[in-house]
């Protein structure tokens, strides 16, 4: 990433609601791009056989996810401590050449199991939360490899910075922090969006570029978590775009909705890294983005209210088929997916 106070272009949408900007953004960003294209001719068709083929997710899967439908203040701060540890996908092939089995549902599973244990499961813990109890917390032995250190290290840092903005902004309150975005999904992403830790930018030819997936994520996540209801009764849902990683564009170029130049195809077919922040890995994340609010759009002209949220679900599990899993997405060394 290009430090904060590089100097760079004013981005006229700057004032704009994260989530637009975002859209705004990924547009431009294709309309520039040396790359990627987008092969808009399939994007109908397309969006309407994935639509057949599979079901809109409607709530988080209960075996991977801690959910307390008696005590919605606990399912919540679950949801916001995961969403701020949900990053580290170039790190699981390095968790599995040690033997250890690295995914988000493993992550997901066992902060579930922290927070049944009482712990990590309060803003408070968050705060104090420190390098060794990561490692305990998500079945990481110290020592396998330098890089699960760092990542281990990067989610102690990350669970500090959550538990310690709610604590000073919302008087240790999960469900102040919710009620402070006035039940809008793109509120809460503005007000998540703002915390060092979810502030997903980076600069592409001179102009500071939107990307916020983890911000937006967790707020896709606190309306399934909490079901739409107060204070997550999100009448805006709409706004939100796909959370911009490494999976959903890996599964528009599978299925050849994205079109890579073939030097970036070789060096991802190839396992080489790409570095955060590039012009590369900016138009890998805005072409997912943008390719799905094409398909949105696409799905709206037939009658259909699904959202983008909706889109990246449906994808992002479809990535996990056998027959596209076993082809490598890109892999960047990451907090942001």
């Amino acid at each position: 990433m290009v430090a904060a106070h590089a100097r760079q272009a004013v981005n006229p949408q700057l004032s704009a609601k994260l989530p637009e900007r975002v859209r705004l953004d990924a547009a431009w960003v294709l309309g520039k791009a040396d790359y990627i294209k987008i092969d808009e001719t399939r994007i109908e068709s397309y969006t309407a056989d994935l639509l057949k083929k599979y079901p809109l997710i409607t709530k988080l899967d209960e075996n991977h996810h801690f959910l307390s439908h008696a005590a919605p203040e606990e399912t919540a701060a679950y949801v916001i401590a995961l969403d701020s540890v949900n990053f580290g996908s170039a790190y699981f092939k390095v968790a599995q050449s040690c033997g250890i089995y690295l995914e988000y549902n493993q992550i997901a599973g066992a902060l579930k199991n922290a927070f049944a244990a009482n712990r990590l499961n309060v803003p408070m813990k968050w705060a104090s939360a420190t390098l060794h109890e990561c490692h305990e917390v998500f079945g990481i032995p110290h020592g396998k490899h330098e890089r699960l250190e760092e990542l281990m290290a990067r989610f102690a840092r990350h669970l500090q910075e959550t538990g310690r903005r709610i604590i000073a902004d919302h008087g240790g309150s999960v469900m102040g922090l919710l009620a402070s975005a006035g039940n809008s999904a793109a509120n809460l992403v503005n007000i998540i969006g703002a915390w060092p830790t979810f502030r997903d930018v980076t600069i592409y030819k001179g102009r500071e570029v939107a990307i916020y997936k983890r911000a937006q994520i967790l707020a896709a996540d606190i309306y399934l978590g909490l079901q739409g209801q107060s204070p997550a009764a999100f009448d805006d849902m709409e706004v939100l775009t796909i959370f911009a990683d490494n999976m959903v564009p890996h599964v528009l170029r599978h299925d050849g909705v994205l079109l890579y130049a073939p030097a970036l195809a070789e060096k991802i077919d190839s396992g080489v890294m790409i570095e955060s922040g590039s012009a590369e890995e900016t138009e890998i994340r805005m072409a997912g983005i943008h390719a799905v609010e094409l398909m949105k759009n696409a799905a709206a002209r037939e009658g259909s209210r699904v959202t983008s949220v909706n889109l990246d679900h449906i994808l992002w599990n479809r990535g996990y088929e056998a027959g596209i899993y076993a082809h490598p997405t890109h892999r960047t060394w990451s907090v942001w997916y």
